[in-house]
């Protein structure tokens, strides 16, 4: 077939592709498919691993990238930094969302410290924490943010946690 009489032919399947519903391109792909060698298999294979490789998180405004994140559970973000250098870059920059992380844990957030690896830090150490708890381990004294005192966890067993805070030299401890 001439060069021209191909790109006519070209032109009319595809506006007659345009027009069928989605079931009958479905089944038109699925028979150009059938008709197909190894050669075209292998130029559709590589197409569409380019068209589907396409990061849409690059592709997103940052502020909007930004206001995904925030859907995310902790552990998904934490799996989400390790998918390439460009996810963790936006990952690690977004403030609202690890203080989010802090939040639904519990903490009391400091709306000053607009650090996004801070929040991270500290998401990263509570976690830390609790799967300590879980082994029962007991771990270092930390100064919690909003505490004038320091808090100790010093023991766990049998769904017991007995803690105590030293506050202006006076010593509290108790079992709960």
């Amino acid at each position: 077939m001439e060069k021209a009489a191909f790109e006519r032919w070209l032109e009319s399947v595809s506006a007659t592709f345009l027009t069928l519903n989605d079931q009958q391109r479905n089944q038109s792909l699925d028979h150009l498919i059938s008709q197909s060698g190894a050669v075209q298999l292998r130029h559709l294979s590589n197409g569409l691993e380019t068209l589907l490789k396409r990061d849409f998180l690059r592709l997103l405004p940052l502020e909007l990238a930004f206001y995904l994140m925030q859907w995310l559970d902790p552990e998904t973000l934490l799996t989400c930094c390790l998918v390439c250098k460009q996810w963790n870059k936006v990952i690690n920059s977004c403030t609202e969302v690890w203080q989010g992380v802090c939040r639904e844990l519990g903490w009391r957030i400091d709306e000053n410290i607009q650090d996004a690896p801070h929040w991270k830090a500290v998401y990263l150490k509570a976690k830390l924490r609790r799967v300590q708890l879980q082994d029962q381990e007991a771990f270092e004294t930390s100064s919690l943010i909003g505490h004038s005192a320091r808090v100790y966890a010093l023991y766990y067993k049998d769904g017991l946690l007995c803690t105590g805070t030293v506050h202006q030299g006076f010593s509290k401890w108790s079992a709960s």
